[in-house]
């Protein structure tokens, strides 16, 4: 690392001058090469064997040549050199936003919709960008959106955050989650009062909150007030539940393809969709992230 041979009182001008005289192994020719005085370069590497308290060279009238320190040390200095170019142009690559990552978060339901199109999309506009992504609730998506931790958010429904910019991805269609022996899972339709009797099993309202809040809403409007007799924290485990006859559920149609064993899926009377959204914080100027954005735009619902 530059910091373990780098002494704060080591300029990289006497590395510089040392790397020359070495090639040259003449004054003269090594201050001709560098474009300074023959006594500068002189003093220069007189102080820099000073500070690090050991010869670079021996002298003589007739020639110059490198001691066995300064022939290891010489090592280090190409070493160093060569890492100091590496980072200037890694910084400059991340200057550009052609280097760096960009952390997504993401609804599990996303996974089985837009997310896989939308990586392989960045992925071969940007491969020397790192994409991390992380599933999480889409509360706790949000959280980490405002934190900083993540630079984008691919959440259930429209955030209410002026902070935030959001863009639609994906509109999926609810439907009805029922047990294979219920009394309605033969028809092609069903209406949600047609369950208002039944047990409903949710996410937790705290973790998806804007699409809880609108099942529910749906629910009151069909004349009812949803009871929910289980809570489960992912999509996966909500059908597995259903499909072992602990109560009906509503779900975005995306989750069918689970094909969880027991469970039929039907379209729902009043028809109902929810929004798969990409969330960015309101000015982020980073180039990393406006590049995960315009790889995202093509699918952007009008």
């Amino acid at each position: 690392m530059v910091t373990s041979l780098m002494n704060p009182e080591i300029e990289l001008r006497q590395l510089r001058y040392f790397a020359v005289l070495a090639e040259e192994l003449h004054f003269g020719r090594a201050a001709a090469a560098l474009r300074v005085a023959q006594p500068a370069l002189s003093q220069n590497i007189r102080r820099l064997e000073g500070r690090l308290g050991f010869s670079l060279f021996e002298r003589t009238t007739r020639r110059v040549h490198l001691t066995a320190a300064g022939a290891e040390f010489l090592i280090s200095v190409h070493r160093l050199s060569a890492e100091l170019g590496r980072g200037v142009q890694s910084a400059r690559e991340v200057s550009a936003g052609a280097l760096g990552t960009v952390t997504v978060g993401y609804i599990a339901t996303a996974m089985l919709t837009v997310l896989p199109v939308l990586v392989r999309k960045f992925r071969e506009r940007h491969p020397r960008l790192r994409l991390s992504l992380r599933e999480l609730s889409s509360e706790a998506q949000l959280q980490a959106l405002r934190s900083g931790e993540l630079d984008v958010a691919i959440v259930s429904g429209r955030p209410d955050d002026e902070g935030l910019v959001s863009y639609e991805l994906y509109r999926d269609p609810l439907v009805a989650l029922l047990p294979s022996d219920h009394r309605l899972a033969k028809r092609d339709r069903v209406t949600l009062s047609s369950l208002a009797n039944e047990p409903f099993i949710l996410f937790p309202q705290w973790q998806t909150p804007g699409l809880h809040d609108q099942i529910v809403r749906l629910c009151r409007s069909s004349g009812f007030e949803p009871v929910v007799g289980q809570e489960a924290q992912s999509w996966h485990v909500i059908a597995a539940l259903v499909g072992v006859g602990l109560g009906v559920s509503v779900a975005p149609a995306s989750v069918r393809r689970y094909r969880v064993a027991g469970v039929r899926f039907r379209s729902l009377r009043p028809a109902a969709s929810i929004s798969t959204m990409l969330c960015m914080r309101a000015g982020d100027a980073s180039l990393a992230t406006g590049h995960f954005y315009s790889a995202a735009r093509p699918l952007i619902r009008p």
